[in-house]
């Protein structure tokens, strides 16, 4: 792109602090994620981004064939880390940070609520390759996370108001492509195994959760009202939970069509904040139901990686890979229950599961290291662990052990 240039990624860390004495204030260490950033001057601004990998032994970042350098999943994610560390940590040095990656996922995002999602080494977008073409779907829905924790950050700074208008601009231009879809409310489709909602983007019950959790979290400050959306919403995913009492996937939640997948598996927390805004106990007793039911399940077939159901009932399970984004997902479900609920059955599920991170897994090795902030891209299908720590694991676990505490 015409006016680009890149930053080393010296003079982008010169405002950070990585000292030994903030590593051991605050839960996580960011050494290895910051290692992992780095900017480019695109027609004048600056824009910040976490690389997409980064590979065994030498951990230096590295793009993704045919894709790009970095992608909005990854800087939607790692926005809602450093607004944790800007707002509740009082780590204002990370501001500059914020503000260029919030400049990316603006970048990456129209006027028309479509989304790009890979940014390539030369700094053009990739708008072509089919993970990466303008839509409204699961780097939208990522996005509109990133932004909804940008704004978090930004909205009290009034040298920071045009960028907040910017982004409220952008989270407005996704009202209509979400009203689109929800029009269908209450209608049903057909599947394979009974009627489920049709009313949920793309079908998908694991992007709307995504979803769900951007609407919560602008709501919640009280500038947007996404209360009716996110009560359909959630609607649609307890529509998308298995009901079967005899059945030994009892509570399961689909991800897509019959298959459940760990990664990005948030309806839990997502129902959980929609109780919280709504009132609706069935949200509650519906993520209840999965915790009592298909926790246990998970946790004694050491965390399966998917499992699809037949019309008949029988199902299929594969083992692996293991991946530090589909523990966190269910760790932040059955956790925020147990806060919720201040019950120790399910404080002590959850600490089974965050043991996964800390050795207690078919390896039977850490798969984060404090020390440097590294954390392991999963347990592949030879049981052996990947040593790769790419942006999305690494932030996956930082956002597990923030939501901890410690590790």
């Amino acid at each position: 792109m015409k006016g680009a240039k890149r930053l080393g990624l010296v003079s982008l860390l010169l405002f950070l602090n990585c000292s030994h004495k903030y590593q051991r204030e605050f839960p996580i260490n960011l050494t290895h994620a910051l290692s992992l950033v780095d900017s480019v001057i695109i027609n004048g601004q600056k824009v910040s981004y976490i690389s997409i990998y980064a590979n065994y032994p030498d951990y230096q970042p590295v793009g993704a064939k045919d894709e790009g350098i970095a992608c909005v999943d990854d800087v939607g994610r790692f926005m809602e880390i450093l607004k944790q560390e800007i707002n509740i940590y009082g780590k204002t040095e990370y501001y500059p940070l914020a503000r260029g990656m919030a400049n990316f996922l603006l970048l990456l995002s129209r006027d028309d609520g479509l989304w790009y999602n890979f940014l390539q080494e030369d700094g053009r977008i990739n708008t072509s390759h089919r993970n990466s073409f303008a839509d409204f779907g699961w780097w939208a829905v990522r996005g509109l996370r990133g932004l909804a924790a940008a704004r978090e950050i930004f909205v009290k700074s009034q040298l920071d108001s045009d960028l907040v208008v910017k982004i409220d601009a952008r989270i407005k231009s996704a009202i209509l492509h979400i009203h689109q879809v929800l029009q269908k409310y209450p209608e049903q489709r057909e599947t394979p195994l009974g009627q489920r909602p049709a009313w949920l983007l793309k079908n998908a019950p694991d992007m709307n959760a995504e979803l769900l959790l951007a609407l919560y979290r602008l709501h919640r400050n009280g500038d947007f009202d996404f209360r009716d959306e996110i009560e359909k919403i959630a609607k649609g995913l307890v529509g998308y939970q298995f009901n079967n009492e005899k059945h030994r996937l009892d509570g399961m939640y689909f991800c897509w069509n019959e298959t459940w997948h760990q990664w990005g598996s948030n309806q839990p927390l997502a129902l959980l904040k929609a109780f919280e805004i709504t009132g609706d106990s069935s949200f509650y007793e519906s993520v209840k139901k999965w915790a009592d039911k298909f926790v246990p399940f998970l946790i004694q077939n050491q965390y399966p990686s998917d499992i699809t159901i037949s019309a008949d009932g029988s199902y299929e399970l594969n083992t692996y890979p293991q991946i530090a984004y589909g523990l966190n997902s269910i760790y932040q479900g059955i956790y925020t229950i147990a806060q919720m609920s201040d019950d120790k059955t399910y404080f002590r599920l959850a600490e089974k599961v965050f043991r996964w991170f800390k050795g207690e897994n078919a390896v039977g090795k850490p798969m984060y290291d404090p020390l440097t902030g590294r954390c392991f891209d999963g347990i592949d299908e030879n049981v052996k662990i990947n040593r790769n720590a790419g942006a999305e694991s690494t932030v996956e676990c930082l956002a597990a052990i923030l939501t901890r505490g410690k590790f």
